[in-house]
């Protein structure tokens, strides 16, 4: 287990929890988004070889999926727990 798969679990991360601060409205803070998704990806990568070992190559590329799902679980929960948008807060009165 190298660097490399550090990178690109945070990859991972950093694109997931990019798209979702972009497309989901209820997401306000882009930073957030990205931060919470790294910290699924890492967690979810590496809780995958903690569990299923470095045997071989087989493992590792599936523990970017692992990665990935749990980032995507992290931002699912990120989402449920925000806030619904009041779109009279974008409305300025004049």
């Amino acid at each position: 287990m190298g660097a490399s798969l550090w990178i690109a679990w945070a990859l991972i991360g950093i694109i997931g929890g990019f798209m979702v601060g972009k497309l989901i409205s209820r997401i306000r803070n882009l930073t957030l988004a990205i931060c919470v998704s790294i910290c699924g990806a890492l967690l979810g990568g590496f809780l995958f070889l903690i569990l299923f070992g470095t045997g071989n190559t087989n493992t590792e590329v599936l523990s970017l999926v692992a990665s990935a799902v749990v980032c995507a679980l992290f931002l699912w929960v990120l989402t449920i727990a925000s806030p619904k948008r009041n779109y009279d807060d974008d409305i300025t009165d004049e």
